[in-house]
């Protein structure tokens, strides 16, 4: 009985001796901050305030500005961001005020884009100008204010002499949007502002003096008649015209002279004469630049190629939220090998081995339709071979084929001949061991490996032997299609699949009769695949 005692003994001293180094306001904090991660924010922005009230930490305060955020309090949100991301490290700071501080710079930038703005602008001058928005003052409407989305706002102008202008308008997220006042003058009240107006007048007054000079300059102008005389010279000009008329009865004596039409002509009609001969001169020349397409006839007698190249697989995280929630963005790389033969004169026929490294970083996961509580955190370091057909289009882009683009559609198999598929339950990070509360559903992402049933202590909803799940703790792998157990739905370790490629789509670039670089993009059943190959003419 020593040892069981002497351990309770232990248990007792670590949790009075961490209530002991708690500071005020951390209870609070714990417990505010997962539930603002698991979406309660309306339980967690009390316990978040009441944390800062007692003692600000940068890792309470950002889960309160996140919450503001969300319901629309975005001039408070953006306070508490900017002034946590104003802030250095303090003597105290854990790892998560760190965080933090460097992720309130970039939540900053994104929620200020967010703010609406409104710009009050008068239509024109008005004396003694107050414009009042929601019963404040504003010094300069022409400043660009921000404010709340979705509130109303209630804006007042009064000018000396003008009656009162209210309007009432909403503004929406990221709109920038400008007012223009137009108010209305009082009935009987002079306008203050066309005082300075009547003043202009007299401007003008002495820009007529000058326009007044002008008359003796048309004096001058009155010159250009005489200047109208040798204008009317032209009409003898014209006289000289008619005997063009007697070019005419000058054919007859060429009929007999057959010499003389010849000579003459150039000189009037022998740019369309000559112009026959100048076209039927450039026709040869299009007969010396055929020869050019016989290097491309020879590459298209390239009917067998060696090629090998790298690809790979993206899957994005929206796919395992088709299954459940949780997930995370993934890359999985490899290579392949492919013999191509030509079909006709236009089609490939691709035959390749691929290989495919499956790894998954821990990465939480919870099936659709069950509760937080069997979240579950899975990592694989799987690999497998692949074998598969592909019937390709080639749609060349260029008179030489150099350029090329590729339509096709591909059916193989794959095989997973090594690594396995881990499954390990999960209960929230941010939990204190010892305390049943604290054990709420929060992010996703910090949730930890459970140990063992009930470990750690307060944790037996998570950690548990109840569900389907009650075996998966470190070290459990996954068992394959064909090991399934009976009565149980384990099993997902694929080790034969089916792999479909539909569509592929790529650009083929040929610099050298043998060698060709190809680069290619499709949607397949493992996910997006990009790959980049060369191939050599066998």
């Amino acid at each position: 009985m020593r040892l069981p005692i002497a351990s309770l003994f232990g248990v007792l001293a670590v949790l009075f001796a961490h209530a002991a180094l708690a500071a005020p306001g951390d209870k609070e904090a714990n417990q505010g901050i997962n539930a603002a991660r698991g979406g309660f924010c309306k339980r967690a922005i009390p316990l978040l305030e009441s944390a800062e009230g007692q003692r600000h930490r940068p890792s309470s305060a950002v889960p309160l500005a996140d919450c503001y955020a969300k319901q629309g309090e975005l001039l408070k949100a953006s306070e508490i961001y900017h002034t946590v991301a104003s802030e250095k490290k303090e003597p105290g700071y854990t790892g998560r005020d760190v965080v933090a501080i460097t992720s309130a710079k970039k939540k900053a930038a994104q929620l200020d884009a967010r703010i609406p703005t409104l710009v009050v602008t008068p239509a024109e001058p008005y004396a003694g100008l107050v414009v009042e928005i929601n019963g404040e003052a504003i010094g300069d409407p022409s400043t660009p204010q921000r404010f709340d989305p979705g509130k109303p706002l209630s804006v007042v102008a009064r000018a000396e002499g003008y009656e009162e202008l209210t309007q009432k308008i909403t503004l929406k997220e990221k709109q920038r949007r400008e007012l223009k006042l137009r108010l209305k003058p009082k009935p009987g009240a002079a306008k203050p502002a066309e005082k300075p107006v009547a003043a202009k007048p007299p401007e003008k007054k002495p820009q007529e003096k000058p326009a007044a000079a002008k008359p003796p300059e048309k004096k001058p102008v009155a010159k250009k008649p005489p200047e109208k005389k040798p204008v009317a010279k032209k009409p003898p000009e014209k006289k000289p015209q008619k005997p063009v008329a007697k070019k005419p009865p000058e054919k007859k004596p060429t009929k007999p002279v057959a010499t003389e039409p010849a000579e003459d002509e150039p000189r009037v009609a022998a740019g369309p004469d000559e112009a026959k001969p100048q076209v039927e001169m450039p026709e040869p020349t299009p007969p010396d630049a055929m020869p050019e397409p016989t290097p491309s006839a020879r590459r298209k007698q390239r009917n067998v190629w060696l090629g090998a190249g790298f690809r790979g697989f993206f899957v994005p995280q929206v796919m395992f939220e088709l299954f459940g929630e949780g997930g995370r963005h993934a890359f999985f790389p490899g290579g392949d090998v492919s013999l191509s033969t030509r079909l006709g004169r236009r089609f490939d026929l691709v035959f390749s081995v691929a290989y495919a490294r499956f790894r998954l970083q821990e990465t939480p996961f919870l099936p659709s339709g069950h509760p937080d509580t069997d979240y579950e955190i899975i990592e694989s370091d799987l690999q497998a071979l692949q074998a598969d057909a592909r019937l390709v289009w080639n749609i060349p882009l260029d008179r030489d084929e150099r350029f090329a683009f590729r339509v096709g559609a591909g059916l193989g198999v794959g095989w997973m001949f090594m690594g396995e598929l881990y499954r390990t339950q999960a209960y929230p990070g941010d939990a204190v061991p010892g305390d049943q509360s604290t054990f709420v559903p929060g992010d996703p992402y910090r949730y930890k490996k459970c140990r063992g049933p009930n470990n750690p202590e307060g944790s037996f909803r998570y950690c548990n032997q109840l569900d389907y799940d009650a075996d998966h703790y470190p070290g459990y792998a996954e068992p394959s299609w064909f090991t399934r157990p009976k009565g149980k739905p384990q099993g997902l370790k694929p080790v034969v699949y089916p792999w479909l490629l539909f569509p592929e789509l790529g650009l083929s670039f040929r610099p050298w009769d043998r060698v060709a670089f190809d680069l290619r993009v499709g949607a397949s059943v493992t996910g997006p695949l990009g790959a980049l190959g060369i191939r050599f003419a066998l």
